[in-house]
């Protein structure tokens, strides 16, 4: 009885043949998703803008965790799965999105939530709109210097622009 190799050529079998490999990936897709529909939630019409903003939940503890949880799956385990640095990049890339228009939607989202205090009990309420809202985001940034960290450790670099003239000669 012979022991079966995994799939080399076929990337799809590869990813299917694992596991972790298939949870990064699912974790990260869906935070993609929920990202997508997010956004376009927010820019489309219906309601006023800051009352949407302030509805926004670009820093839901979905997008916070997911993420992560697909890089320590995919780098942190061993073996370190052949993806791992993709899936961190993409991580990355969704934390900043999160980050930038988490954000955007919090200051946005001031205007519509302390514009509505008339008492105690709804400026406490603004109150913990604006301390969890930076808070969370707070956590966000925790969390893509994790991913960073494991993005760099396993040889990523983010491309940084060269410049194109020569420097003045001497």
């Amino acid at each position: 009885m012979t022991t079966p190799t995994p799939p080399t050529g076929n990337p799809a079998g590869r990813i299917l043949s694992s596991p972790r490999e298939l949870a990064a990936w699912a974790l990260v897709g869906y935070v993609a998703l929920v990202l997508f529909f997010e956004f376009f939630q927010w820019i489309l019409p219906g309601g006023t803008f800051s009352g949407r903003s302030a509805n926004a939940d670009f820093r839901s503890l979905l997008i916070m965790g997911m993420p992560v949880l697909a890089v320590l799956l995919a780098a942190h385990v061993s073996p370190v799965i052949g993806s791992a640095r993709m899936i961190a990049a993409i991580a990355l890339a969704e934390y900043a999105f999160a980050l930038f228009f988490g954000l955007v939607t919090l200051l946005i989202g001031l205007g519509a939530v302390f514009d509505s205090v008339d008492d105690a009990s709804e400026s406490f309420g603004a109150l913990g709109y604006l301390v969890l809202g930076i808070a969370g985001l707070g956590l966000m940034a925790v969390a893509a210097l994790v991913v960073w960290r494991a993005f760099s450790s396993l040889g990523g670099k983010l491309p940084i622009p060269q410049s194109r003239t020569a420097p003045p000669a001497a």
